[in-house]
């Protein structure tokens, strides 16, 4: 539950990097998400986006390259927890 929490945290706070990686305007996603484009750049600036906002942004900048980037985000974020082969867990479950 925790690293769902920390997931959703990280997502808010690089929204503005995501939104500049998707090659989007902020004029355009401002009008798509229904408000005034200085307010957009605010919220871009401050990382203050409603979940309703994240979820009309997502839904417009979300393509398979921005995943490839958030996902390596959180990659490098987590490259000091421990690994475990395939082989261990295939040990424990008696595959």
């Amino acid at each position: 539950m925790v690293n769902i929490v920390e997931n959703y945290i990280a997502l808010k706070k690089n929204m503005a990097t995501l939104i500049n990686k998707s090659g989007y305007k902020n004029a355009y996603l401002a009008e798509q998400i229904g408000i005034p484009a200085p307010t957009f750049s605010v919220k871009k600036q401050r990382g203050n986006w409603s979940e309703t906002e994240m979820l009309q942004i997502l839904s417009i900048i979300e393509n398979e390259k921005l995943n490839d980037y958030f996902m390596l985000e959180l990659m490098r974020a987590e490259k000091d927890e421990p690994r475990f082969p395939v082989s261990d867990l295939k040990k424990e479950m008696g595959w």
